[in-house]
């Protein structure tokens, strides 16, 4: 049957495009990956534990590797960023800053300024912690790839990160037992090398457009997973620019939607732990369902004996983004098959929370910002201005490396910014977000009108090109075998227009079309299709 000869093209295209990738991504490191990074070992998952040296801490966990020698961090690379401007305290008792200067440290070949708020993590009020903390010894995030490093660790440090999310994982800051570290996230940043290293604009620099791609991601996990502490407005003690430097070092905070105390979780098991997402409510299922989507990536059915949280597919918001919903899930499992990484989150999803080998929490996440969904395209190509936006949006200034459309891609929000601080939730959140993480960088955010898509004249959705492969209508009717070709509407099998999205993504076409045309003999009922009315099946 030519649908059998089909499976076997379409799995040999897979394998094919698998290897491919992982020696582009190969390539495109400098070298390859240290036993020892930055004085942390990267060593295989049955090596490493952690063990906390003190609840309360800032950063609680060293760590303990046996039979390995750490060495110190490679000299064009600092151990510390020191601020260079102190906090003093002022005639009526408030700390204030001194913003006489910035500190410019150098990485190699490259230099990077560091915005004077950098270090004031530590005048912040600690976070409400939640749960009982991380375990004594755990096994810490790691690559079953092994892939190199990425151009982002030149730049942008340990210390970095930690100073940026002290109040990550429910207040007890980054730790590699937990779902958000560094480790955790360059080991995701390695998979996506153009992340916080590409420059293909000549609005800004090299340098502004690698920070603005981080702010940018960093800027909706502020909306979808922050703290959000609005209190700290409250303390009259603290002036509104440093409540600023405390609410917006508040991202990486929860893991579950509507954490930190989920309503979708157990009462007793409420996401004070990434395995208290194994189960869910029905309100957290999130199960879409079509003849189609039962098909790609169908619902989990499987039940508990419990009347309250009955379901294990649950396919609610994970994640530093939050990646919700099956397809979503499902799309993000077909991308790891492609790195040679095999989970079945359609039918255990809380692995976004749990897996460790690789670190799904924040690698789900980065998928999402970086994979174009037609008629969406990826938040990380609009920030990068490599998007089209189509003629009418062009003409009104929407084109270009913009914030404004990411906030449509992430959840169609485009309420604009409000005027007073911290402001509401939505896209106001995270175009503030977005501002405070570029003067952390020292780079330029843009112009008001960029940063929201509140007056974008055209929807990206109403943009005309072809999204989509489906069924070749115009010869299912004849006696040849059947085709797929692009549509002007969404489905399940992306088309990307190469007017409209990066090669990268348009090389995957081909595959994409075998995928179509095998899901055609496979389950042709769910496009109406049968071999009466459609003879092509009968080829």
């Amino acid at each position: 049957m030519l649908w059998e000869h089909l499976w076997t093209v379409l799995q040999a295209a897979i394998v094919g495009f698998q290897q491919g990738e992982i020696r582009k991504e190969r390539a495109l490191a400098d070298a390859p990956l240290p036993s020892i990074k930055y004085g942390v070992p990267i060593l295989p998952s049955n090596t490493r534990t952690y063990k906390p040296m003190g609840i309360g801490d800032r950063n609680p966990y060293s760590r303990n590797f046996t039979g390995v020698s750490v060495t110190p961090r490679p000299p064009s690379i600092p151990t510390t960023t020191s601020p260079s401007t102190k906090w003093v305290e002022d005639k009526k008792g408030l700390l204030k800053k001194n913003k006489t200067s910035t500190t410019t440290t150098t990485y190699g070949q490259s230099t990077t300024t560091i915005a004077p708020n950098t270090g004031s993590a530590g005048l912040c009020p600690k976070a409400e912690k939640y749960g009982s903390g991380p375990p004594n010894e755990c096994e810490g995030p790691s690559d079953p790839n092994g892939l190199p490093r990425s151009k982002l660790e030149d730049w942008f440090t340990k210390d970095i990160f930690e100073d940026l999310f002290p109040f990550s994982n429910l207040g007890w800051g980054p730790t590699p037992c937990f779902p958000y570290s560094y480790e955790s996230f360059i080991i995701a940043a390695r998979y996506f090398p153009d992340f916080g290293t590409s420059s293909p604009n000549e609005n800004y620099t090299a340098d502004q457009n690698h920070k603005r791609d981080l702010a940018t991601f960093f800027a909706h996990a502020i909306q979808e997973t922050g703290e959000n502490n609005i209190n700290l407005y409250n303390d009259k003690t603290r002036t509104n620019e440093q409540s600023d430097d405390c609410f917006y070092r508040g991202g990486f905070y929860n893991w579950f939607e509507g954490g930190p105390s989920s309503g979708f979780l157990p009462p007793e098991h409420p996401g004070y732990q990434p395995e208290d997402g194994n189960v869910c409510s029905p309100q957290g299922r999130y199960c879409a369902e079509s003849p189609e989507l039962n098909y790609w990536y169908p619902c989990s059915n499987t039940t508990t004996n419990s009347t309250v949280t009955p379901y294990t597919g649950c396919y609610f918001g994970r994640g530093a983004i939050q990646i919700s919903y099956n397809y979503n899930y499902g799309q993000f499992s077909d991308w790891l098959k492609t790195k040679n990484i095999t989970y079945n989150l359609l039918e255990e999803p809380n692995l976004v929370m749990t897996s460790m080998n690789p670190p799904l929490a924040i690698m789900a996440s980065l998928w999402f910002y970086m994979t174009p969904q037609p008629p969406k395209p990826a938040m990380h190509d609009i920030i990068m201005g490599t998007w089209n936006s189509g003629p009418v949006n062009e003409a009104q200034g929407y084109s270009g490396p913009i914030l404004g459309p990411t906030s449509l891609i992430i959840n169609n929000e485009c309420g604009g910014e409000d005027p007073t601080d911290p402001g509401g939730p939505g896209e106001s959140r995270r175009i503030k977000a977005f501002k405070w993480f570029c003067s952390y960088f020292g780079v330029p955010a843009g112009s008001a009108k960029e940063l929201t898509c509140k007056d974008m004249p055209v929807p990206l959705d109403q943009i005309k090109y072809n999204y989509s492969y489906q069924p070749d209508w115009a010869n299912t009717w004849k006696e040849q075998p059947c085709d797929c070709a692009p549509a002007a509407y969404a489905g399940i099998v992306p088309y990307f227009d190469p007017n409209f999205y990066p090669e990268q993504f348009v090389e995957s076409n081909d595959v994409n079309r075998l995928r179509c045309i095998a899901s055609i003999y496979a389950n042709p009922s769910m496009y109406s299709m049968d071999n009466s009315s459609s003879p092509c099946l009968n080829f």
